[in-house]
C-alpha cells in the first residue's frame, strides 16, 4: 500500500502539529513509552521496529514516504526525511536552549575550541557550558548525565539544550561531528554562529571520499546555520575558499582567522616556551602585544583564534576576552604535560589522525634537546587507510617509535599494528599499551620528550564489546611514582 497517497494530508502537518499527537518522542523501539510518537529510521529491520513500537503503545509512527507499512489501530505518518523530522520533533518536545548557542566542526580542534570559548565566556561573567567529546562542562550546577560523545542523538541533544535553558545557561558551545551533521541530528538547533577548524583525512570508512566528508561538515553552514548568521572560518584550511563561497551564498557574515596570512583574527608573533606561548594578537585590526596563554603548540593558537571569533560573534567585550587569556587552561589530553623522568618530559595527546599526529610532533620538536619519542596505535573498525599514513608520519617526525594497541574493538590488533609497521619498519612493536608506555618512559634521557598519542582524555580501552579501564595520563603518573619510589 502506498501510504504517501493514503495519508497524503499528513504531509501538511508541521513537527509541532505532529507533536500534539503524543506525549513524547522516541527513535529506539525498545525505549517507546505508551503515548510516544515513534520515528522509524530506515534500516533493514524497520518493519520489526515499527511493530514493536506499536505493541508498546506508541500513539503514532513517523515513517519514510516509501515504506509500505499500514495499521488500523495507529496513525502512520509519512515524511520525506525521518531523521530531519526526528530533530524537529525533539525540539518540539524540548524547546528551550541557551540564547547564545554556537557550534564547531572540523577534523581536529573541536574539543579544544569549545573548551576555550566556554572559559572566555566565563571570563566575561556569563553562565556558560560546553558540550562534546569531553561531555557537558559548565560553571553552573546542572543535574544531568550526558554521554561523552562528539555529537549526541537528536533527542538527547534537545533534552540537554532544554535543561541548560531551564537553568538559565545563556551561552553554549558544542561540537558538530560529520556523522551528526550527515544524520540531521543538529538541524533543529538555533545557532548564532558556527566555526570551522580544518579538514584532513578521517572517517573515510563512513564518508568514502574527502569530498563527501567536506560536504557533510559543510552542512553546518549550508543547512543548520541561518542565513545572515556568522561563520568563523580558518583561512589556512585547504577548503577555505570552497566553504567561503557556500557561506556567501547564504549571506552569512564571515570572520576569518589565520596564523600565516592577513585575516580578521591573526597572530603576528609567536614565542614558544615550556608550558606557555607568548604572541601579538590582531583582533579586527587592533593589535594586542605580548599576550600569554598556558598552552603548548602553535596549533593551539588556531583553536584560540576560532574561539575568540565565536566569542566576538556573541558580542563578548574585547577587553574582557583579552583579560581572560592568561587564565585559559588546555583541554585534558590535548598536548598535556604529565610529568618528567630523568630530565625528560612526557606528554599525552588525543592525536588519532595523520594530520593531528604530524601537527603535535612538529609542535613538540622545538622543545626537544635530545630524542623525540612517540607511542601510538590505531583504532579498530575505523578508517584503515590512515594506519600506514600515521606510521610514515611517526617515522619521519619522531626519532623513536613504539607501535602499540589503541582501541582494537572487533579487529585483530596484530593486523592493525602490522598495517602501521608496514610504513614504519624501524618501530618497536609492543602490543600491551601499558608496557609500551612504561618502556618509552624508562628509556628517557635528559632533553628527551615522549608523546603518548591517540587516546588523550579517554578513560577506557575498547576490546570487542568490553571497555576496560585505561587512562594514558594515569598510566604515566603511576609509573612515574613507581620510578621515584625505587
Amino acid at each position: 500500500m502506498d501510504i504517501s497517497q493514503t495519508y497524503k494530508w499528513w504531509k501538511r502537518l508541521t513537527a509541532e502539529e505532529i507533536a500534539q499527537l503524543g506525549n513524547g518522542v522516541a527513535c529506539d523501539s525498545r525505549q517507546v513509552q505508551p503515548g510516544n510518537i515513534f520515528v522509524a529510521i530506515p534500516c533493514a529491520s524497520v518493519d520489526d521496529h515499527i511493530q514493536q513500537a506499536i505493541d508498546k503503545g506508541a500513539s503514532a509512527v513517523v515513517v519514510a514516504n516509501d515504506r509500505g507499512h499500514n495499521s488500523n489501530v495507529i496513525k502512520i505518518i509519512p515524511t520525506l526525511n525521518p531523521r530531519l523530522m526526528l530533530a524537529k520533533l525533539a525540539k518540539a518536545f524540548y524547546p528551550l536552549q541557551p540564547e547564545n548557542t554556537v557550534a564547531v566542526t572540523g577534523t581536529n580542534g573541536k574539543s579544544s575550541v569549545v573548551h576555550l570559548i566556554r572559559q572566555l565566556w566565563e571570563g566575561c561573567g556569563h553562565k556558560a557550558a560546553s558540550l562534546g567529546t569531553l561531555g557537558l562542562i559548565s560553571n553552573q550546577a546542572i543535574d544531568l548525565q550526558v554521554p561523552s560523545l562528539t555529537t549526541l542523538d537528536s533527542i538527547s541533544l534537545h533534552k540537554t539544550l532544554d535543561r541548560l535553558g531551564g537553568v538559565h545557561v545563556s551561552h553554549l558551545a558544542f561540537e558538530a561531528s560529520s556523522h551528526g551533521l550527515d544524520q540531521y541530528r543538529l538541524h533543529a538547533v538555533d545557532l548564532k554562529a558556527a566555526g570551522f577548524t580544518n579538514l584532513t583525512q578521517d572517517h573515510l570508512d563512513y564518508h568514502h571520499t574527502m569530498e563527501n566528508y567536506f560536504l557533510a561538515k559543510a552542512k553546518l553552514f549550508t543547512e543548520v546555520l541561518p542565513q545572515g548568521a556568522i561563520a568563523v572560518l580558518n583561512k589556512d584550511c585547504a577548503f577555505f575558499e570552497q566553504l567561503q563561497t557556500l557561506c556567501h551564498q547564504r549571506s552569512q557574515k564571515i570572520i576569518t582567522y589565520s596564523l600565516t596570512q592577513p585575516a580578521d583574527l591573526a597572530i603576528q608573533r609567536i614565542t614558544q616556551h615550556p608550558g606557555f606561548l607568548e604572541f601579538d594578537l590582531n583582533l579586527m585590526g587592533q593589535v594586542y602585544h605580548n599576550q600569554r596563554v598556558n598552552l603548548v603548540g602553535r596549533f593551539q593558537l588556531e583553536n584560540l583564534l576560532c574561539a575568540l571569533g565565536l566569542a566576538l560573534s556573541t558580542c563578548a567585550p574585547v577587553d574582557d576576552l583579552i583579560n581572560a587569556l592568561p587564565s585559559l587552561q588546555a583541554v585534558k589530553g590535548r598536548m598535556q604535560w604529565v610529568g618528567d623522568h630523568n630530565n625528560g618530559s612526557v606528554f599525552v595527546d588525543y592525536a588519532h589522525t595523520p594530520d593531528a599526529l604530524k601537527t603535535v610532533l612538529q609542535n613538540l620538536r622545538p622543545h626537544v634537546k635530545g630524542r623525540l619519542w612517540v607511542v601510538f596505535g590505531c583504532g579498530g573498525n575505523r578508517d584503515a587507510l590512515k594506519r600506514p599514513q600515521m606510521g610514515a608520519i611517526a617515522c619521519e617526525y619522531a626519532d623513536q617509535v613504539i607501535v602499540t594497541d589503541d582501541n582494537p574493538r572487533y579487529e585483530d590488533p596484530t593486523f592493525i599494528r602490522q598495517q602501521i609497521l608496514a610504513a614504519c619498519p624501524i618501530a618497536t612493536e609492543i602490543a600491551d599499551r601499558r608496557q609500551a608506555i612504561r618502556s618509552a618512559i624508562a628509556q628517557l634521557k635528559e632533553g628527551d620528550i615522549v608523546l603518548i598519542a591517540g587516546k588523550g582524555h579517554e578513560t577506557g580501552q575498547i576490546v570487542g564489546n568490553v571497555t576496560y579501564p585505561f587512562d594514558d595520563q594515569i598510566e604515566v603518573e603511576t609509573f612515574l611514582k613507581e620510578c621515584v619510589n625505587v
